[in-house]
């Protein structure tokens, strides 16, 4: 009778323990790192960005389901770059999951080792919004994006090592894929080398420089400041179609203005993909930069067939 009621208890006990997971539990605070943790983790990670496609991931606000996310997860990895100031150290601060933030096992900063572009060597509030640690906008070039995806591998491997090999299996692949696919753009893009487009704000440069394109000016005159009536006038006036071929911009920011200044210069405004998911077709950050290089070779193909 003892052993009977050992056993009822003991499978009373089981029933109550939380069921084993099979997957990691990962938080990202962009779709394009969501997209970097399934390259690298394949079966063995479910992720979540906290921000969605088409969200400006600098203006996101800190909320108790992010504290809750990020909380219950195995890994969360951010950009960096200071990309999300504003609002990831409140998170952070308010997770019990001591695990997931800087210098835990279960903290990724996506930018560590990656040489940035564009370092001011000042920093000050009349230059906008700058960031002290250079563009955060790599993932929009998929071999600087790389490094991330070394970093995200560091990272899984640290919380789940007994799947490390197929990490590690899965990082290589990307690597090859990703240096032959921005290796046959930028051969389709050589006969355009050093072609000139206005950006409206610094998001898409990684891939530009990348592709040989220049980028001789921006619609906002600092970063994250909208354009004043004088500073339109100004490239207008600056800019002709023998300087500038496209003016190009994203989504959120204000097409209107965009078109303002493609129009008077003469040249198309062409609004390109910011995001993993935010256009048809960009499920990962190489099918992201496959998409956007098309867009603008499709652009720069049909003013040389006029």
């Amino acid at each position: 009778m003892k052993l009977k009621i050992r056993l009822l208890y003991l499978v009373s006990a089981c029933l109550l323990l939380p069921a084993a997971r099979a997957q990691l539990r990962v938080t990202t605070t962009t779709t394009d790192l969501a997209a970097l943790v399934r390259e690298i983790g394949g079966e063995h990670v479910e992720v979540v960005s906290l921000s969605r496609p088409l969200q400006d991931a600098h203006y996101l606000d800190a909320t108790p389901g992010m504290v809750v996310r990020i909380g219950r997860s195995d890994l969360f990895v951010e950009n960096g770059f200071e990309l999300e100031m504003g609002w990831v150290p409140e998170v952070i601060r308010e997770t019990r999951n001591r695990s997931v933030r800087p210098g835990g096992d279960g903290h990724v900063d996506a930018s560590h080792g990656i040489q940035a572009i564009q370092i001011p060597e000042r920093t000050h509030r009349d230059m906008g919004d700058v960031h002290p640690s250079g563009n955060p906008h790599y993932t929009l070039e998929p071999v600087v994006a790389q490094q991330a995806a070394r970093n995200i591998a560091a990272g899984l491997i640290r919380v789940d090592e007994k799947n490390a090999d197929t990490y590690k299996s899965n990082l290589d692949a990307y690597i090859a894929r990703s240096d032959e696919v921005v290796a046959k753009w930028k051969e389709k893009f050589a006969p355009h080398a050093n072609t000139g487009v206005i950006i409206y704000h610094k998001h898409f440069d990684y891939m530009l420089k990348s592709l040989g394109l220049n980028i001789v000016d921006a619609v906002e005159p600092l970063p994250g400041i909208a354009p004043s009536a004088r500073h339109v006038a100004q490239l207008i006036s600056t800019y002709d179609t023998d300087s500038v071929r496209m003016v190009i911009i994203e989504p959120w920011h204000d097409l209107r203005v965009g078109k303002q200044v493609a129009d008077a210069i003469g040249v198309p405004l062409l609004v390109l993909c910011p995001t993993v998911g935010s256009c048809d077709g960009t499920d990962d950050v190489i099918a992201l930069f496959e998409t956007n290089a098309r867009k603008i070779l499709d652009v720069l193909e049909a003013e040389a067939g006029e």
